[in-house]
């Protein structure tokens, strides 16, 4: 059966023997060893880990075993196969904490396309590839399907291999976080929009209100057809509205200026909302027409936000809104005074 599995890494006498007469040789190479492992101790490997290894042959890992066993890992589980078609078995019916795969000179095409295929299925556990000389088209398979590669003729028994792993383990982490994150931004960035929507319909209802009580003749008779009219929607009606006694070049003025006051705040732009506040009065424009021209100005914007906050946007538009209101009710004072 080519499939083996090791539940408690029942390790025979010959292997560990042979693992003893390795650890007794020089003294640099059992220090490098500490080091590294002493460094991945400060993130040790899940309990339980579990491991499919897919190679020719079955690969000897009692030194990867004791290692782990020295971290801490306790019980980790290996199987391992030899072929395509069981590794891609293995992967639908269980999953694994890490992939190793061994690249040999006799099957380099079969080893890159079966990564290619677990990729292609769906499958983003960790992958390590191994291979005792250097190969480009390997390198360059292993970042598309984002692989670590370990280069050593020690294979399976090198001692860089644990680091490796835990490498792959430690990246795997990192996306699968940044994917959460990503997530709860696209979501918080939703909720921002749907409460930006629902303020400026409120801000909308308002100013109806406004022009009900200022001119309830007019409003009612608008209010008659967009009944016969039939159902329309709040913004499509709203963006209906135009203002042809405010020139163009003044809507865009006020577009920019709004857009400044929201990216830097009030600041010195003082004088910038005084002028434009007069050129709205001037144009004889009603404070519910003002407050509608700036609503149909902060959706622009809100529209053209990209991943800025929303709540941001609506605060600052809120504001230089109160300021505009202020100083047109000024103008509105002199011109009666005069």
């Amino acid at each position: 059966m080519s499939v083996k599995h090791e539940k408690h890494n029942l390790i025979d006498a010959d292997s560990f023997a042979e693992l003893t007469q390795k650890q007794t040789g020089s003294g640099s190479s059992r220090y490098m060893e500490q080091r590294s492992e002493g460094s991945l101790r400060q993130q040790p490997f899940p309990s339980g880990f579990k491991a499919l290894f897919i190679s020719r042959v079955r690969p000897v890992w009692v030194g990867l075993a004791l290692r782990l066993d020295a971290m801490g890992c306790s019980e980790p589980r290996f199987e391992w196969v030899s072929t395509a078609e069981e590794a891609l078995t293995q992967l639908r019916n269980d999953s694994y904490d890490c992939l190793l795969i061994e690249i040999d000179s006799a099957t380099p095409k079969p080893r890159l396309e079966l990564l290619n295929a677990i990729r292609i299925s769906g499958c983003h556990e960790p992958v390590v590839l191994l291979m005792s000389a250097p190969d480009d088209q390997v390198l360059l398979s292993a970042c598309e399907n984002q692989a670590e590669l370990l280069v050593s003729a020690a294979m399976w028994e090198s001692p860089a291999l644990l680091s490796v792993v835990h490498r792959a383990l430690s990246i795997q982490q990192i996306r699968e976080e940044n994917h959460q994150l990503q997530v709860e931004k696209h979501r918080r960035l939703i909720r921002e929009r749907d409460e930006a929507e629902r303020l400026l319909n409120q801000q909308r209802s308002m100013v109806e209100e406004l022009q009900a009580l200022v001119n309830p003749e007019a409003f009612s008779h608008q209010q008659s057809e967009s009944e016969q009219g039939g159902t329309v929607n709040l913004r499509e009606s709203d963006s209906r509205i135009e203002f042809p006694q405010i020139p163009f070049e003044v809507r865009n003025y006020y577009h920019e200026l709004l857009r400044t006051y929201v990216i830097m705040g009030a600041g010195n732009l003082k004088d910038e909302i005084l002028q434009i506040t007069e050129l709205l009065a001037a144009a004889d424009l009603t404070p519910p027409q003002v407050l509608e021209f700036h609503l149909q100005c902060v959706e622009l914007i809100v529209k053209g936000l990209g991943n800025r906050s929303t709540r941001h946007v609506m605060s600052r538009a809120d504001l230089l809104a109160l300021e505009m209101m202020v100083h047109l009710g000024e103008c509105y004072q002199k011109k009666q005074s005069s």
